[in-house]
């Protein structure tokens, strides 16, 4: 009897556990973080009603909560951290069965924060000072530059774009300019004349997107704009993490990043104009993007993948990246690309291949310096198969004399480019039979078609080539008109305090 009434208890503890797992709300213009974020009495006290804030709400959550942010048109802005930026940590996840939910509604979150005059030194005339050290990664460390990006605009001054200043040389001559010196760690800015420290709305990146830590979690319908850090982020052993119509806009770090052990999910997202790449998935993590777009992104590459990871592209956009190639693949890392397209940059390859491997099947690949030079030594491997690729300006692969296995090519399309090199001889249009007769590559011809569409990227009509296979199989990659439609907008768009604007 004793045990049965032990089992009543502990069902009836795990059923109250359920009963908790509620919806959160979230509203910046109606909220107070003194509530409890939920529509009716809970036992965590504090009165009902939306909270104010996201942090308070990540605060409150508890397994399998949902957390419902209300899109007021206002960006959700965090105060002046410090020269550490924070992030909105998730540190509370679910199940299989019930995961933590996350629903933006398509709220902005900004990374800018209004600097306290106090926190600003005085140096000299009208110059002020701010220690200032965003987690750009690879662009701190570059010594050839120490200034900010122009492709990433992150200066505000009374809601306005300031001006993005190289040297002290071009600050000291303007007034509501900044300038990023790099090598002491801080940020410089011209008052105006006439005009106190106190008497501004000055705004820069202190502050980071959404960080994951735990299992079983979804966001979806959220922008980040300005971001410290990098957009959206999951981070140590996270598994079954979704982002779902997710952007990361002028961030100064990656637009998404995984590491650790995770496993993620993304699905619908883009990454624009970041101070690095769009994507960076490192330390063993494994992910998957479908119907992702990685486009104008200002430092590293597009795509970067490192450390023993994992990653499958389907369904993705890849395009005007720089100052670097479109891909990297770096540290014996895995990259799949299915169904996507790389529209590069014309001084710089579309990958760069060190000591993993990389498989590309039905994409389209143009408008670069190149493909890629593959190693000549080392374990870096390449598998094309049914891809179409145009426009490269010095040939489409280096490809060894002896590759050893590393190097699997059938079924490809080439138009409009000087062809391959293998060791010193150039194979092309011309002498092609003679590179297939010793070259690692199969099924593959030159042809004349017409490339159209977007970005002239798509073929005109269905090419079909004949594969390993003997049987003919369609090349090139078709994607969704919902990614090029994406696409357009994006490019359209600008970001400001106020949000994301959408010009038509």
């Amino acid at each position: 009897m004793k045990k049965i009434i032990c089992l009543i208890f502990i069902l009836a503890g795990l059923e109250g556990v359920h009963v908790l797992a509620g919806t959160l709300y979230v509203d910046n213009i109606k909220g107070n973080d003194l509530n409890n974020g939920r529509q009716t009495s809970a036992n965590d006290g504090g009165s009902c009603g939306p909270v104010a804030s996201l942090e308070r709400a990540l605060a409150l959550l508890q397994t399998s909560d949902r957390i419902e942010v209300m899109n007021t048109g206002k960006p959700y802005q965090r105060q002046y951290p410090g020269t550490q930026g924070v992030a909105y940590g998730v540190n509370v996840g679910g199940t299989v069965d019930a995961p933590v939910v996350i629903h933006g509604n398509g709220a902005v979150l900004s990374g800018l924060s209004v600097i306290p005059a106090e926190k600003w030194t005085a140096e000299s005339g009208d110059i002020y000072s701010l220690p200032f050290w965003p987690m750009s990664n690879r662009y701190k460390l570059c010594k050839e530059q120490n200034d900010w990006l122009d492709g990433t605009p992150i200066w505000w001054v009374d809601g306005l774009a300031a001006a993005n200043c190289k040297s002290m040389e071009e600050l000291s001559k303007t007034a509501n300019g900044f300038w990023w010196n790099k090598s002491e760690k801080k940020v410089l800015f011209h008052l105006p004349d006439g005009k106190r420290i106190q008497d501004l709305k000055v705004e820069i990146p202190a502050t980071a997107g959404i960080y994951i830590s735990a299992n079983h979690v979804m966001v979806k319908d959220f922008s980040v704009i300005f971001s410290w850090d990098d957009g959206f982020d999951a981070f140590g052993a996270s598994k079954n993490i979704v982002f779902k119509n997710c952007f990361a806009y002028n961030n100064c770090g990656q637009g998404f990043s995984c590491h650790g052990e995770s496993c993620v999910y993304y699905e619908d997202c883009s990454a624009i104009r970041c101070a690095s790449s769009g994507s960076c998935d490192v330390n063993g993590s494994n992910s998957t993007y479908k119907r992702c777009l990685f486009v104008h992104n200002t430092y590293e590459a597009g795509v970067y993948a490192h450390n023993d990871s994992i990653h499958h592209y389907e369904d993705c956009l890849i395009v005007g990246n720089s100052p670097f190639e479109q891909v990297w693949q770096l540290a014996h890392s895995k990259l799949n690309f299915y169904n996507c397209v790389f529209s590069g940059i014309p001084t710089q390859d579309i990958l760069k291949l060190e000591s993993g491997s990389v498989c590309f099947k039905r994409c389209t690949i143009v408008d670069a310096k190149a493909v890629c030079a593959i190693p000549e030594n080392g374990p870096g491997s390449i598998h094309m198969e049914n891809c179409a690729l145009a426009r490269c300006e010095k040939y489409f692969f280096k490809i060894p004399k002896n590759p050893d296995g590393r190097v699997v090519m059938t079924g490809n399309l080439y138009a409009d480019g000087p062809g391959h090199y293998v060791g010193e001889e150039l194979y092309g249009k011309k002498n092609w039979s003679d590179y297939l007769k010793a070259a690692p590559e199969r099924a593959s011809e030159w042809k004349k078609v017409k490339f159209g569409g977007s970005l002239n990227s798509e073929l005109a009509e269905t090419v079909k080539l004949m594969g390993s296979d003997r049987s003919e199989k369609p090349v090139g990659a078709r994607l969704p008109p919902a990614v090029w439609e994406r696409y357009f907008q994006l490019v359209k768009e600008n970001v400001t305090p106020c949000g994301v604007i959408k010009n038509d």
